[in-house]
């Protein structure tokens, strides 16, 4: 006979000893250790990274956050690959990790099923986000996933704008996948 268990708290998941080197999350009160994306995989974070801290530096929006772990509930703790916070809902003095989903989540596909990746996205907009850009470096394709429930996608030769999340922002996406 099999015994149910609950899921596990986002408080009880901070008491577990960390793992070296491994980015772990909870996602529906479930642990799930995320494994290393790889050249492809760092080389469009970094891309990224270089792209949204260039526009920061003119649009005083808030704070770019490099896989920095949101608390989004009592069982959902995930881990975004780059992050933006507002200035507005930027919380100090926190003990433990940022509370809320952030304004924009990105996360660049390396490993991820497709069922856990629907699953994140979904708990990011619940929780507040205004968008979550998917990145697909093989395909060279991004997904913008809004809060009212609009998909888009953007290829290669296209320019990426979201105007929802981030106002005046505007990139094309061969940018995005230089050095592909």
């Amino acid at each position: 006979m099999r015994t149910a268990t609950a899921p596990m708290t986002v408080d009880e998941f901070l008491t577990l000893p960390d793992v070296e080197e491994q980015h772990v999350e909870l996602i529906q009160g479930e642990v799930v250790y995320m494994p290393s994306g790889g050249p492809v995989y760092e080389l469009v974070k970094s891309n990224l990274i270089g792209i949204l801290r260039d526009w920061l530096r003119d649009h005083p929006f808030g704070r770019l956050f490099v896989e920095a772990a949101y608390r989004l509930d009592d069982h959902d703790s995930v881990i975004p690959d780059l992050s933006l916070l507002s200035a507005d809902r930027m919380q100090r003095g926190i003990a433990d990790l940022l509370r809320g989903a952030p304004d924009l989540a990105v996360e660049v596909v390396s490993s991820e099923t497709a069922a856990r990746l629907r699953t994140k996205i979904g708990l990011y907009l619940k929780n507040g986000s205004q968008a979550v850009w998917v990145v697909f470096p093989e395909a060279r394709v991004i997904e913008i996933h809004s809060a009212n429930g609009q998909i888009g996608k953007c290829e290669q030769d296209q320019v990426l704008e979201d105007h929802d999340a981030l106002p005046g922002f505007s990139v094309p996406v061969a940018q995005i996948f230089a050095g592909l």
